[in-house]
């Protein structure tokens, strides 16, 4: 025996060990180690191949993830797996009826008609189907003309017969342990799937049922989020008309329209009337977000002066911040440029930079509200003598539900949402907002809206 050879059949079989199915091995004179050479030939060609098709599998699947929905990803699959699998139709069933019913979800062909099309149900009781579930192995039809003359009641072959199709693999698909459904790879020609390596079908129909499963969950949370907006939009609006029907009886009762009242009396409006206020806060913080995460919030911009918007909230508001001993100081240029922008919102947004700072300053403390004009925009800010806030906490401010654990000064109540819709609208202008704080020195905020 020609050992020299037998060494070099042996240090094929450690690179084989390590990954390297490139042998290249010589023949040998001895018919047995000449065999024996050929078979660790065949055995590297073999696993070269399979983790080539794995890797092309890995990469596919990566794409078929970053679909949104489901006719999204299952066209990608269409598209991209002929490299691993023949295939001229694809179809995908799903089991509902908690798994007595087999729906037709969606269903793709080369040829121009498709006959059976999402929507075409049949029990999985006493089917081909069902059989395929309990032994979870995947099922090849080479001659679908004969199959269908020994089950002529088989009108779902009828229908794909009558498409041109041939032949068939079926794969059952599995999530969280789970039958979920089936799908249906198809060829124009006989004997297709004749000898087709049935574990890369399932490979395939494996890593696809979990995309499949996540993508029908997230859809499932979309529509369920989408529910959620409507019912908080419809709830927060019916909730305004009497919260605003209260606060007029109030103020009617305060002018002095049902008679004089006593101090007592005054604290006891006083107190309704904030509470009105604050309610009326957070039903238009909620009607917000409603919009917001429906993607229905409106931004209409017009031609604008800054400098006649921030002087007339400064002169309406003034008092609010007085209410707490607090000034509210006014720094502005001679004149501010003409900009596009949602006027309402804009003030919305002032509002809430003016309100949070008066919320979490000290009595006998001054804030500021100013303008600037930078290189291509304008910077409007709120500049306070509070507590600051610290820098790991900063990244909280303009999230949803954003807190940074500070207490406003005055007992108020925060909804943790006016940042956040402060950035969405500031976003929809093309703007900018941000902050500059540090602790126990006062914070800046700012919105930065662009020139042209």
């Amino acid at each position: 025996m020609d050992e020299r050879q037998l060494n070099k059949y042996f240090k094929a079989l450690k690179n084989l060990k390590a990954g390297n199915y490139n042998l290249q091995l010589e023949s040998s004179s001895d018919p047995a180690l000449d065999k024996l050479g050929r078979l660790i030939d065949q055995v590297g060609n073999s696993f070269h191949q399979k983790l080539e098709r794995s890797n092309k599998l890995f990469k596919l699947t990566e794409q078929v993830n970053e679909g949104v929905n489901l006719d999204e990803i299952w066209n990608h699959v269409y598209d991209a797996f002929q490299e691993i699998i023949p295939y001229n139709r694809i179809g995908v069933a799903r089991l509902e009826d908690e798994g007595e019913t087999v729906v037709s979800c969606w269903a793709r062909s080369d040829e121009e008609k498709v006959k059976l099309q999402a929507g075409y149900q049949s029990p999985l009781e006493g089917s081909s189907l069902q059989k395929i579930i309990k032994t979870g192995q995947p099922r090849i039809l080479n001659d679908l003309e004969q199959y269908l003359e020994e089950h002529p009641n088989s009108h779902s072959t009828k229908l794909i017969v009558s498409e041109g199709m041939r032949s068939s693999l079926t794969c059952p698909m599995y999530a969280m342990n789970r039958p979920t459904g089936f799908i249906f790879f198809s060829s124009r020609h006989k004997n297709t799937y004749k000898n087709a390596h049935v574990g890369v079908f399932q490979q395939v129909s494996n890593h696809l049922s979990m995309i499949v499963e996540k993508s029908r969950i997230m859809q499932r949370l979309r529509e369920l989020d989408d529910l959620k907006n409507q019912f908080l939009g419809i709830a927060a609006h019916d909730l305004k008309s009497p919260i605003n029907v209260i606060n007029n009886y109030i103020n009617i009762w305060k002018q002095g329209y049902y008679g004089d009242y006593d101090e007592q009396q005054k604290k006891s409006l006083d107190i309704m009337e904030r509470n009105c206020n604050r309610m009326r806060t957070l039903i238009d913080d909620l009607l917000d977000l409603s919009a917001i995460e429906s993607g229905k919030i409106e931004i209409n911009k017009e031609q604008v002066n800054l400098n006649e918007i921030i002087l007339n909230y400064y002169v309406t508001n003034k008092s609010m911040a007085e209410k707490k001993s607090i000034n509210l100081e006014l720094d502005l240029p001679e004149e501010l440029p003409d900009i596009q922008a949602d006027k309402d919102r804009i003030i919305q947004v002032i509002d809430n930079y003016v309100s949070n700072a008066v919320k979490y300053s000290e009595s006998d403390t001054k804030v500021t509200l100013g303008a600037k004009i930078l290189k291509d925009s304008i910077q409007v800010y709120v500049k306070d003598q509070g507590p600051g806030i610290p820098k790991k906490k900063q990244d909280k401010l303009f999230t949803r539900f954003g807190k940074v654990g500070i207490k406003p000064t005055g007992k108020e109540k925060s909804t943790g949402l006016g940042l956040y819709i402060t950035k969405i609208i500031i976003d929809g202008h093309g703007g900018e907002v941000g902050v500059q704080s540090e602790e126990g020195q006062g914070s800046l905020f700012y919105f930065r809206l662009p020139l042209d």
